[in-house]
């Protein structure tokens, strides 16, 4: 397997090379998770993936509790279809909350603290109601939980990061730019239970993001290395594996994927799926001199351009009452074609927002983590 099959394969299981449904919900059971924290990139990041999406569409699965936000892996927000939240957030979250436990103790969030914590925010959204953060630290507050800053991050967002790992909240809908708290069984009432969890995993991950490897999956779910290579001896004959650069890559069983080159070109949102869900990023270099560098692995959590399926510069967009401007900035000299593809893009970005794009060019330095909220 060649680096140019192996990113055509992923082109295509990612659903980037061409979107396979018109269900953003369908997109996200597809993927297993979409990383979140910046709630407006990972809208992006579904729309990408989606069949003619608006912004308007994929928020509305989430309005609607079809999709979640919560903390399944690696103690990060994703998106999750709301029947697998339960069994996600169960299988995956404990590990980072036991890697929390010494500092819990140096803040002083004892087992007691918790619990009351979890009853004064159960009372509170009970019934279907919806807070914000802010909200949420008044109430415990008020209910004598300190919620204050301390030197490892402030206490009100610990507490409510725990209750959200073991299950009790989770993020709905967003409401005047405000994500709404919500109990997680509200929201989720009808959850799946898979035979083997971890395997079912598995399967969702290699099957949308393969082919990959054993680091790449063991990083994606935040799991050992050991359970990661469990998981495939439990998928069984769901998987199969092959070579490339001396390491087994592993994808769908009986899903060899396009033999064409990589193509296409896409504006990605920070933290996408396509270059955070792997351990081993080196491949979405084109062989330049960024290749090895500490600032293309950095690069590649901002707003990447792709061009045939490697990283071609980093992108900004500034969102206005009737356009949205858009700056590319190539690492190098595209090319008249390469401008064009990366124009339509753009294009497409300020379709989904329902705006029209005022497309400008710059240079990387100038566009670097630029956070959309």
């Amino acid at each position: 397997m060649s680096t140019e099959e192996l990113l055509a394969r992923r082109l295509v299981n990612q659903s980037l090379a061409a979107p396979r449904s018109a269900d953003p919900v369908e997109v996200t059971r597809w993927l297993g998770a979409v990383q979140s924290q910046e709630y407006a990139q990972s809208l992006w990041g579904l729309g990408l993936r989606t069949q003619d999406a608006t912004v308007a569409g994929v928020e509305a699965a989430i309005d609607r509790g079809e999709i979640l936000r919560t903390w399944p892996m690696r103690g990060t927000i994703h998106l999750v279809p709301a029947e697998d939240a339960r069994w996600m957030v169960t299988l995956l979250a404990g590990r980072p909350m036991r890697s929390a436990a010494g500092m819990f103790r140096k803040i002083g969030l004892t087992e007691d603290v918790l619990d009351h914590a979890a009853d004064v925010v159960t009372g509170a959204l009970r019934g279907g109601r919806q807070l914000p953060r802010k909200d949420l630290y008044a109430l415990l507050t008020d209910a004598g939980i300190d919620c204050s800053a301390s030197p490892n991050g402030g206490r009100g967002n610990h507490i409510l990061g725990y209750l959200s790992h073991t299950g009790l909240l989770c993020i709905g809908p967003v409401r005047r730019g405000q994500p709404m708290f919500v109990l997680l069984d509200e929201w989720a009432p009808a959850p799946r239970q898979p035979a083997e969890p971890l395997a079912e995993l598995a399967v969702r991950y290699f099957t949308s993001h393969g082919p990959a490897t054993v680091r790449d999956w063991a990083w994606w779910a935040g799991i050992t290395q050991a359970d990661a290579k469990r998981a495939i001896e439990l998928a069984g004959p769901a998987l199969a594996d092959e070579e490339h650069g001396g390491e087994r890559y592993w994808a769908a069983a009986g899903h060899a994927g396009p033999a064409a080159p990589p193509d296409g070109a896409h504006l990605l949102p920070a933290f996408d799926e396509y270059t955070v869900a792997y351990k081993d990023r080196g491949l979405l270099a084109d062989g330049g001199p960024q290749a090895q560098s500490d600032q293309l692995n950095s690069d590649l959590l901002n707003p990447v351009m792709l061009l045939d399926g490697r990283a071609a510069g980093l992108w900004k967009r500034l969102v206005g009452s009737k356009s949205v401007q858009i700056s590319l900035a190539p690492y190098g000299r595209p090319g008249r074609p390469g401008r064009a593809r990366l124009e339509a893009a753009a294009e497409r970005y300020a379709a989904f927002l329902g705006l029209p794009a005022e497309v400008s060019w710059a240079e990387p330095g100038g566009v670097r983590r630029m956070r959309w909220g």
